[in-house]
């Protein structure tokens, strides 16, 4: 019937239990006041029922109640005891009530910076940590995972404190009422742990897997709807649906142990201690007879046991819930423990002289290298590009430049300085990336815009716009820069995404442009309109391009063919046409690589 001798039965719900607590420390305050509230709820009910056998014995007998020092007369028992109980229960109710407050609004602020630390921790990752991970997994995570650990730090902690003090007055209570009775009653108690403890293990372990199993079933139901048109398209609805069902088949039987699990803890400890309270009233009883004037503490006895029952049964129901919150607590803080690029080192100035690749080694499993010695340089004000089959490694010297991938070997030195020295942060505002395949966010043309730099002025996004070919299109929108693109972009054209994105990269202003040859997905007209919009943004600007296209290499002013994960040429397009390595790129009839 006893809760604290159970939480000590795991120490590793403990452990994740007192590092979700470690975020309540800045409302320190708050908490105080709720948990002074929740002593004086649980002083109030405990002197409740004591105050129960005295009136009942006020009511059926004409005599005088003693109530420690104080001593009320036969023609006061009428009110002042009545009062007496409902002055308690005035009491109790309002203390509840602050507790209840304060506990649950320091539980959503712990979890509201616990939930913010979380996603910061996300933004800092590499794009490597979600190449291994399904994004419908992640997203379950941030979903049921943070709605599990959201009610252990708010209701179940309020639930926590307010019963524990409660049992523990009324155990105070029973005690002072009488030690014999106290003793007979609670002597199971201690046995009560035994299979708290078990159970707790067992949950934790069942709800562990029944959030990775939910996680499962997330993530293919994300992965189903985004290629829903693949799906219908080869008529493999039938199929889809059965794999869809056998997944949500294994969630149900490992939550069905886990519902189990949960609903065996209370009926266990209210077995134990209804057998407890009925040994205490059996024996009390066969006292009573042999010596009436014990039939008041037997009444304030009993009524303490029962009072007690309400809290106790919460805090066993608490429990289980919470062991299996911090079983989603600890997939929380594998993604809060997991490394992130450290943002330290010195400020990186614009490109002055020269990017050098020096013998570059790269590796993503840490088995099969990407990178085998690298070596290339890019000269500041020059237009390079790297030219190669698909795997051979261009976009992983990208990755290495934005500081997303660190090399196992070799270097990597900006006008001398090793990439490893300079600031991630620092490094990338000097760089602009627009990639083959548009990247837009939900929200406004705006929005989108003021990436590249959130300070910029409407004459600036005009401008940079104007400059990337955009402008008309964006005016003949009904709200202009105030327009919904849709998620990923979906409510513009391949080429309206790819301009909006050139024009981002206009208001970064950066030293360093990096293209992966953002124009290979378009048709011819909207190629031209992109075309024209990256020749504006490539004048007198440094840059490096992923080159899919022949007129793209052949514009650039040096070209390094990339092989293996090796640049194994360099040379101009004129130079490198001699070569059969460069001319075997190039498709028999087209141009493109």
């Amino acid at each position: 019937m006893t809760q604290p001798a159970a939480l000590i039965s795991s120490r590793g719900v403990l452990h994740v239990y007192r590092r979700l607590l470690s975020h309540a420390r800045a409302y320190w305050a708050e908490i105080g006041v709720a948990v002074l509230a929740a002593v004086v709820a649980a002083v109030a009910g405990a002197l409740y029922a004591y105050l129960v056998g005295p009136l009942l014995k006020a009511v059926l007998t004409n005599l005088p109640v003693q109530l420690g020092p104080l001593r009320i007369s036969s023609g006061d028992r009428v009110w002042r005891l009545p009062l007496a109980v409902v002055g308690m229960a005035a009491v109790k109710a309002a203390a509840q009530f602050l507790h209840q407050g304060l506990m649950q609004s320091a539980g959503q602020k712990v979890m509201a910076n616990l939930r913010r630390d979380l996603y910061g921790r996300l933004l800092t990752l590499p794009p490597k940590f979600f190449e291994a991970r399904h994004s419908g997994e992640l997203l379950s995570r941030f979903t049921s995972d943070v709605a599990q650990v959201e009610f252990a730090l708010t209701q179940a902690l309020a639930s926590y404190v307010k019963d524990a003090f409660q049992v523990a007055a009324l155990l105070i209570a029973c005690l002072l009422i009488d030690a014999r009775l106290f003793l007979l009653a609670f002597v199971l108690l201690p046995g009560g742990g035994i299979p708290v403890a078990r159970f707790a293990r067992s949950l934790r372990r069942v709800t562990t897997r029944a959030q990775a199993s939910l996680g499962r079933l997330t993530e293919l139901a994300a992965e189903q709807l985004h290629n829903l048109p693949v799906i219908q398209a080869y008529r493999a609805l039938p199929r889809t649906i059965q794999h869809f069902e056998r997944e949500q088949q294994a969630y149900l039987a490992t939550m069905r142990r886990s519902l189990f699990l949960r609903g065996a803890v209370s009926p266990a400890l209210e077995v134990l201690g209804v057998i407890g309270v009925a040994l205490a009233v059996a024996v009390g009883a066969r006292a009573v007879s042999a010596e009436p004037v014990l039939a008041e503490k037997l009444l304030s006895f009993f009524a303490a046991a029962m009072l007690m029952y309400q809290p106790v049964k919460s805090l066993s129901g608490t429990f289980s819930s919470v062991v299996q919150a911090v079983g989603a607590a600890e997939r929380l803080f594998e993604i809060a423990d997991e490394p992130a690029v450290p943002e330290t080192g010195a400020d990186a100035a614009p490109l002055g002289t020269v990017l050098n690749f020096e013998a570059v080694r790269a590796s993503y499993d840490g088995q099969r290298e990407v990178l085998r010695g690298a070596s290339f340089e890019v000269r500041a004000g020059k237009r390079v590009a790297l030219v190669g089959r698909s795997g051979a490694g261009k976009t992983t010297l990208f990755s290495i430049l934005l500081r997303f991938v660190t090399p196992t070997g070799g270097r990597v030195t900006w006008d001398g300085t090793e990439l490893s020295r300079l600031g991630p942060a620092s490094l990338r505002d000097q760089l602009a990336w627009v990639p083959q395949e548009p990247v837009l966010f939900s929200g406004t043309v705006r929005h989108n815009l003021l990436f590249g730099r959130p300070e910029a002025s409407e004459a600036e996004l005009w401008e940079c716009l104007r400059r990337a070919h955009a402008e008309e299109f964006v005016r003949r929108f009904p709200l202009g820069l105030e327009q919904p693109v849709g998620e990923r972009g979906a409510m513009l054209s391949g080429g309206q995404r790819q301009r909006l994105a050139i024009a981002r990269a206009f208001l970064r202003r950066p030293s360093v442009l990096m293209l992966d040859e953002p124009t290979s997905a378009l048709d011819a007209e909207s190629e031209r309109e992109v075309q024209a919009g990256l020749a504006e943004l490539m004048r007198g600007r440094t840059t490096l391009v992923i080159a899919h296209r022949l007129s793209t290499a052949r514009e650039a002013d040096l070209i390094y063919v990339v092989q293996d994960g090796e640049v194994v040429e360099r040379g101009t397009h004129e130079q490198l046409l001699a070569s059969r390595r460069y001319a075997l790129l190039w498709h028999p009839g087209e141009a493109t690589c």
